[in-house]
């Protein structure tokens, strides 16, 4: 890794310009020595971005299990430096979807729970980028302090803001609102650095069936590879830090009442590390249909996903409200 020759910052693979500075990279090597260059298997359903050795048999998504087609990227395929470790097994992993199951609302079948086929329970440890900051924010805001006949008066200022621990999505295997759902319980404390065993992490299925089995409690996870290089990420870092400098303003604006807050941030330092977090992928079945849910694989109590709907109650809901409009109408038509 090289660093500018400016403000001696950092230059990630990839870099045309310095982060922070702004001073143009020196260009890099056609490909740099000792650095993994790998095919990725992507599946053409779901998108999911799993390492994929040539001499490997694997036609089918782990995720999905959809028909993966093969691409071979310009960049160099950048693999997690820590992870968290799982501390929730597979047997509390299925118990915390039968519990979900039975609590989706009188507009879920009332048999859900009990019908339930569990095809699949693959552990996932999911891309992401953990971003240190400081930046110098300037903001701008309207509050009522100060102000004489308007109920609003101008404001401005001018910080440095430390942003710790920022969690950045970089998976395919799950979409951005899932990943969002699941960061903010997680221990990032726990971190630990990855031993580069020999050989590929593997994910270990679970045949179709009832929810119970005698597999490991955690098998070995899917380790999914980083689809973008930490240079690419950089806008979402930016977008997540403007976010954070809002909140972390709000309550350095005078006077009790605010409104059009603005900010603008000029990073003066950043580092970024790749990290694994885990999570648990579930596919399960009721009367034929596919469905998916995610157990957060730290804490068994956050679980969300899909779920199907009894359509004759949502039939006799239509129903009930035609007959209520109708009534209604026919009350305001005798007045």
């Amino acid at each position: 890794m090289t660093a500018c020759t400016r403000c001696a910052t950092a230059l990630e693979d990839g870099d045309l310009r310095c982060a922070i500075c702004g001073l143009v990279a020196p260009p890099p090597d056609a490909r740099p020595a000792g650095r993994p260059w790998a095919q990725v298997l992507r599946c053409s359903e779901c998108g999911a971005a799993v390492g994929f050795s040539a001499q490997a048999q694997a036609p089918r998504c782990g995720f999905c299990a959809a028909t993966m087609a093969i691409e071979q990227p310009i960049d160099p395929i950048e693999e997690a430096e820590r992870q968290l470790p799982f501390t929730v097994d597979r047997a509390a992993a299925q118990a915390a979807l039968r519990g979900w199951l039975t609590t989706r609302g009188w507009l879920a079948p009332r048999a859900l729970a009990s019908e339930a086929v569990l095809e699949s329970l693959r552990p996932l440890s999911w891309a992401a980028w953990l971003v240190n900051a400081r930046a110098r924010v300037a903001w701008t805001a309207d509050s009522d302090e100060g102000a004489q006949r308007s109920a609003w008066a101008p404001h401005a200022g001018e910080t440095s803001l430390e942003f710790r621990d920022i969690v950045v999505p970089a998976s395919r295997g799950l979409r951005a609102v899932e990943a969002r759902l699941l960061i903010p319980y997680y221990d990032l404390a726990s971190a630990v650095v990855i031993d580069r065993a020999p050989g590929d992490a593997k994910a270990m299925a679970v045949a179709p069936g009832p929810m119970l089995d005698a597999a490991p409690a955690i098998p070995e996870p899917v380790a999914e590879r980083f689809d973008a290089q930490r240079s690419s990420a950089r806008r979402h870092v930016q977008a997540r830090i403007e976010a954070l400098a809002k909140v972390q303003i709000e309550p350095r604006i005078p006077g009790r009442r605010y409104r059009n807050v603005h900010v603008a941030c000029l990073l003066e330092r950043q580092t970024t590390d790749r990290i694994a977090l885990p999570a648990w992928i579930l596919a399960y079945r009721y009367r034929g249909d596919p469905y998916r849910a995610i157990v957060h694989g730290q804490r068994a109590e956050v679980v969300f996903g899909r779920s199907p709907v009894d359509w004759t109650k949502i039939g006799w809901l239509i129903a009930i409200a035609a007959v209520i409009a109708a009534i209604v109408a026919l009350i305001l038509a005798a007045r």
